[in-house]
């Protein structure tokens, strides 16, 4: 028997064995069942390359559709993890936290930031402590304590890139780009970036 059919027949003999109410103890590690819910190849792959279990808890639900052709996952500690194969090289990516919950507020990957292009990661160069941000294909999200989670996107991104993003005499985002008359602004803790 080939390992392949072997691995299937293994996480078939599981999913029955849950469906029974029995038991089911053994983590298979090609498409794995983590807790009561699968976690399979790409998505798998990231799950347990950042941490696994023991970083972002089992899952909550069973992989599901998302925009474009993407699929995502929902984890038990506040996580999901977002793949699309015409993305990032269709590499899935970990979003969390309160910058998961902005990206939410801003219609997830159908809204302007799209898909996760890098897992959240930390910022020791900002002068506040703390900071944290994902990378998605429209954007930024940048959060800290003290600021909040906003993205930052389009010609003020570029303009905040430029003048050195974090560490800027901007600093980070305070709050969400806004209209004044024909002009876009968003507030920085050190000042404003107006475009045009």
């Amino acid at each position: 028997m080939s390992n392949t059919l072997w691995k299937r027949l293994m996480l078939v003999t599981a999913i029955v064995a849950l469906a029974m109410g029995l038991p089911v103890t053994a983590q298979a590690h090609a498409d794995g069942l983590y807790g009561r819910y699968l976690v399979v190849g790409r998505i798998e792959q990231a799950y347990l390359d950042t941490g696994g279990p023991g970083t972002w808890g089992n899952p909550t639900m069973s992989e599901a559709a998302a925009a474009n052709g993407g699929r995502f996952q929902r984890f038990a500690k506040d996580t999901s993890f977002y793949w699309n194969p015409r993305v990032s090289y269709g590499v899935a990516h970990q979003v969390g936290g309160a910058i998961r919950a902005k990206w939410a507020a801003l219609n997830w990957e159908r809204g302007a930031l799209g898909y996760p292009v890098n897992n959240e990661q930390g910022h020791q160069e900002s002068s506040t402590p703390g900071a944290r941000s994902n990378d998605f294909q429209g954007g930024v999200i940048f959060w800290s304590a003290p600021t909040g989670a906003h993205p930052v996107w389009g010609e003020i991104l570029n303009k905040w890139v430029r003048a050195g993003a974090t560490k800027s005499s901007f600093g980070l985002p305070v709050g969400d780009e806004y209209r004044i008359g024909t002009r876009y602004a968003q507030n920085f803790q050190q000042g404003t970036i107006l475009w045009p």
